[in-house]
């Protein structure tokens, strides 16, 4: 009985030393394809991601955003009404590099202090990368009212201000006045007399 009790207490201490030293090492990937060749993970990491040496360079165009932000957001009360209504909201915008450092991905998350809105939390998520082959950006967005996917959109870089559309030609949004510690940005609708007329604007700055 004396000798089972020692190997049980044996086996038990090897079991303990082991996961002692896994919880112990630094994980590294070193993989080998079957081609027996190495896999270099060129990204290195931060709280939001690094952008990749490979990936194309107008990925640092959007990469522009990458934080977390404190947002002020001003939406029109009605659309269709002639006056300029607005209301106001505080919302957090996180942007963060994805993919190895080859694509991006935000999220929105705000309280939805309006009248009557459909649900009071209001989240928003978006994936976007650069299509090298186009030379434009894709993304695709999603949100918690709709619980859908959005249709593919475009972005284009062009004069130090970042416009997204699906092509309709009906909406338009704008990133502007883009500096290292805030940005504005604006959505707009074409209307009937074929002038855009914003309805939604954001004001952000960096969080400290």
């Amino acid at each position: 009985m004396k000798q089972k009790t020692k190997y049980v207490i044996l086996y038990y201490a090897v079991i303990f030393g082991y996961f002692l030293l896994v919880a112990g090492c630094k994980y590294t990937v070193s993989n080998k394809s079957p081609g027996d060749s190495q896999i270099n993970q060129t990204a290195t990491w931060s709280e939001f991601g690094e952008l990749n040496p490979s990936a194309p360079k107008e990925t640092i165009q959007l990469g522009q955003l990458i934080g977390e932000w404190d947002c002020i957001s001003l939406d029109l009360k009605s659309i269709d009404a002639d006056s300029f209504v607005w209301y106001s909201n505080r919302a957090t915008w996180k942007w963060e590099y994805i993919l190895g450092g080859h694509a991006l991905l935000n999220n929105w998350w705000q309280e939805d202090t309006s009248p009557n809105p459909t649900t009071r939390e209001y989240f928003v998520a978006g994936i976007f990368i650069f299509n090298p082959n186009t030379k434009h950006w894709e993304a695709s967005v999603m949100n918690s009212r709709a619980k859908r996917i959005s249709p593919k959109f475009q972005l284009i870089y062009k004069a130090d201000q970042i416009q997204m559309h699906d092509g309709s030609g009906k909406w338009l949004v704008t990133f502007f006045d883009i500096h290292k510690d805030s940005f504005e940005w604006k959505y707009e609708i074409l209307t009937e007399v074929e002038e855009w007329k914003p309805i939604s604007k954001i004001s952000a700055k960096r969080k400290s």
